[in-house]
C-alpha cells in the first residue's frame, strides 16, 4: 500500500453544529476558529473521500470514520485522503464532547419524555496523561482490524494538561460564544458501540454449534431464544457454569417465555443467585439482555422489564460490564421499542416509563452497591410498582416533596420522617437503651418499608422503637442525594476541624442557611428530634451520648464525596464533630411541624 505523504500541519474541520470552519493542528492538538498565519494548512476536501483517523489508548488501535458515509471501520481504508485525528481527540474534541454531552445529560436528567442521551465516551475523572503519539503509517497501524475485532475499543483519554489553552472555548481562542466543535452524533454512537462489542469480545464464551461445530456469531447469540442454553455466555468459574442455564430458565419463566409462568417467588430465587454469588451478577444481566433483544411479544418485554427494574434495585453489574449495561438501556427504546411491530402505543409508553427507571436505579446502584440481603417477596411486588408509582427511599427530596405536594400541600417536611421520628417518641424511644444503636427487627423494618411505601403510615402491631429508628437511619441514608449536598460538603468538614473555637456555632448554621429550602428545613426538624433524644435526663437510660448520636448520624447528613479511604477516614471525626456543633447548639428554624419531646 502506497504511503500517504503528510505535508501540512494544521487541517480545516467543519463543525458538525454550526457549520462553520475551525482548524486543528494535528501535532499537538491545538484548535482554533481563525485561521492560522503562515501555517501549512489542509482545506477541506469537499468532492473526494476523507477518513478520520481516531485512536483507542487502552488496546493502541486506531479505527477510521467516514466523514461522507459516516460509517467507522477497523481497517486502515486504502487509496483515500487519511486525517490524523489523535492528537485532537485526546484534547480538545474529546474535552468539548464531554462538556456537551454532561450539559445535555444535566438538562435532561429529570424529564420522563426527553429522549436518553448516549453516555459521555469520555471520563471526566480519567488519569491525566500525555497524547498518544503513533505511526500513521506504520503497517500496524494498516492491519490492526483483526487485533481490533478481538479486543475491541474503549475510552480515548484526554489530556487535561492542555485542554484549556487548545480548546478553541477559552476565551483567548474564541471569537463569539458560539457551540465548540464537536464530533458528530453519528462517531459518538460509533464509539459507544464499539465499546459494547469490546466488551463481548473479551468477556463473552465461545459458543459453537451445528454439525461442523462452527463459531456462533455474537450478533446471533445476544438475541431471545425459545430454547434452553447449555452453557454460560460469559466466561465463568467451572463451578458457576451450570448456574447459568438455571438462571436463563428462571428468566424465561418469569418473561412468559416458558411453562410454568414464573411468579415472585422465581424472581426471589434469581435475585439470591446473584447477591450470594457475586460472579453471577453479569451472567444474570446479560441472560436478562438476551431475552430483552429481538424479543417478538410485548408481553414478555414488560415482564422482562419488570425483571430489570427489580435487579437494578438489588445487585449491580461488574465494573467492567457497567458500561455495557449503561449503554444496553440506553439505546434499548429507539433501537428496539419504537420499531417493535407487535406492541402497541400503550405498550410502548410503558415500556418507556419503565427503561427509564431503569436506567436511573443502575445509575444509582453502580454507586451504592448490592443488598446485604435477598428481597422480600413484598418488596419484589414493590420494585415492579416502582417505575409507575415512585418510591419515598432512594429518592431525592426535591422528587419527594414534589409527590407529596400533590396529597398534602400544607407540609413542607417530608411525610415519612415527620412519621418516624414522631413513632420513636410514640414508642418511648427516650427511655429505650441503645435507641438508634440497637437495630430493629430486619423482618419488621422491611415490613413498614412497604407499608410506607403504600402510603400506609401507620405502626400496625409494632411495639418496639428501635424498627422506626432502623428505617429513619436508613430513610436518611438512602437518599439519592445527601442531606447536606455536596457542595457544601468542605465547608462543613473545615467548620467541624475548628470544634470548640469560637465563631463555630454561628458559621456551622449559616452553612445550613444557604441549603435549598427542603434539606434546610429537614435539617433542623432532625437537629430538633435528635436534641430530644440527647438530653441529658435521657442518657443514663438510653446510654446515647451527644457523641454517640453525632457518629450515629454523621454518615447520614454528610457523604464524603472522595474514593480516597484515607481522606474518607480521615474526615470522619470532622463530620462527627461538625454535626455534634449542630446538635449543642439548636436550630434556625422554628418549624409548627417539628418533634415535641415526650411528656414525663
Amino acid at each position: 500500500m502506497e504511503q500517504q505523504v503528510i505535508d501540512y500541519d494544521w487541517i480545516e474541520i467543519n463543525d458538525p453544529q454550526t457549520s462553520r470552519s475551525f482548524y486543528a493542528n494535528i501535532k499537538s492538538g491545538e484548535c482554533s476558529w481563525v485561521k492560522p498565519d503562515n501555517a501549512k494548512i489542509k482545506e477541506k476536501d469537499v468532492n473526494g473521500e476523507e477518513w478520520w483517523e481516531l485512536f483507542d489508548n487502552n488496546h493502541g488501535l486506531p479505527y477510521y470514520y467516514n466523514l461522507k458515509t459516516r460509517k467507522t471501520e477497523w481497517k486502515r481504508p486504502e487509496n483515500a485522503t487519511i486525517i490524523p485525528l489523535i492528537a485532537i481527540q485526546n484534547t480538545t474534541i474529546a474535552v468539548s464532547m464531554q462538556m456537551k454531552l454532561q450539559q445535555k445529560g444535566n438538562a435532561s436528567g429529570n424529564q420522563m419524555n426527553e429522549p436518553m442521551e448516549p453516555s459521555p465516551s469520555f471520563d471526566q475523572n480519567q488519569q491525566r496523561t500525555n497524547p498518544v503519539r503513533i505511526d500513521n503509517t506504520s503497517p500496524e497501524a494498516a492491519n490492526a482490524a483483526q487485533i481490533g475485532r478481538t479486543q475491541g475499543i474503549s475510552n480515548p483519554v484526554i489530556n487535561n494538561d492542555m485542554a484549556d489553552k487548545m480548546n478553541p472555548t477559552h476565551p483567548m481562542n474564541r471569537a463569539n460564544s458560539e457551540t465548540p466543535p464537536t464530533l458528530p452524533d453519528d462517531l459518538k454512537d460509533n464509539i459507544s458501540q464499539f465499546q459494547i462489542e469490546g466488551f463481548a469480545h473479551q468477556y463473552f464464551m465461545e459458543h459453537r454449534a451445528g454439525i461442523f461445530r462452527r463459531k456462533v456469531p455474537l450478533e446471533k447469540l445476544l438475541i431471545w431464544q425459545k430454547d434452553a442454553i447449555k452453557a454460560p455466555l460469559m466466561v465463568l468459574n467451572k463451578e458457576l457454569q451450570k448456574e447459568s442455564p438455571k438462571c436463563f430458565k428462571l428468566i424465561q419463566r418469569i418473561m412468559g417465555d416458558r411453562a410454568p409462568i414464573g411468579q415472585s417467588e422465581d424472581i426471589q430465587a434469581l435475585l439470591e443467585k446473584g447477591i450470594m454469588n457475586g460472579q453471577l451478577r453479569d451472567e444474570i444481566y446479560v441472560l436478562l439482555c438476551k431475552q430483552l433483544s429481538q424479543n417478538p411479544n410485548p408481553e414478555s418485554l414488560l415482564l422482562g422489564w419488570q425483571l430489570m427494574a427489580v435487579i437494578v434495585i438489588s445487585f449491580p453489574p461488574s465494573k467492567n460490564f457497567e458500561g455495557y449495561l449503561i449503554q444496553f438501556i440506553r439505546q434499548y427504546h429507539d433501537k428496539e421499542v419504537i420499531p417493535h411491530p407487535n406492541a402497541d402505543p400503550n405498550q410502548k409508553q410503558t415500556l418507556f416509563t419503565i427503561i427509564v427507571h431503569c436506567h436511573k436505579k443502575l445509575l444509582r446502584i453502580c454507586q451504592t452497591g448490592p443488598k446485604g440481603k435477598v428481597p422480600t417477596i413484598n418488596e419484589i411486588e414493590r420494585g415492579k410498582e416502582a417505575p409507575f408509582k415512585p418510591s419515598v427511599f432512594g429518592e431525592t427530596l426535591q422528587d419527594i416533596m414534589s409527590v407529596q405536594e400533590q396529597k398534602i400541600p400544607q407540609l413542607k417536611i417530608p411525610m415519612i420522617m415527620d412519621f418516624l421520628a414522631k413513632a420513636v417518641l410514640d414508642l418511648n424511644g427516650c427511655h429505650t437503651e441503645g435507641i438508634f444503636r440497637v437495630p430493629g427487627d430486619v423482618d419488621m423494618v422491611t415490613e413498614l418499608r412497604c407499608r410506607v411505601d403504600q402510603d400506609q403510615y401507620n405502626l400496625g402491631s409494632i411495639k418496639d422503637p428501635n424498627v422506626p429508628a432502623s428505617l429513619l437511619k436508613f430513610w436518611l441514608r438512602d437518599l439519592a442525594d445527601p442531606l447536606i449536598p455536596t457542595a457544601n460538603y468542605q465547608e462543613c468538614i473545615d467548620v467541624g476541624a475548628k470544634e470548640g473555637q469560637e465563631g463555630t456555632t454561628e458559621n456551622a448554621w449559616n452553612i445550613i442557611k444557604i441549603l435549598p429550602e427542603t434539606n434546610r428545613r429537614v435539617v433542623n426538624y432532625m437537629i430538633n428530634f435528635l436534641r430530644i433524644i440527647a438530653d441529658q435526663r435521657n442518657q443514663p437510660i438510653t446510654k446515647m451520648t451527644l457523641a454517640n448520636l453525632a457518629m450515629v448520624f454523621a454518615p447520614n447528613f454528610l457523604r464524603c464525596p472522595s474514593d480516597n479511604l484515607t481522606t474518607i477516614f480521615d474526615n470522619t471525626k470532622f463530620e462527627q464533630a461538625f454535626l455534634r456543633i449542630l446538635i449543642l447548639n439548636g436550630s434556625d428554624l422554628d418549624d409548627p411541624n417539628g418533634p415535641l419531646p415526650p411528656k414525663n
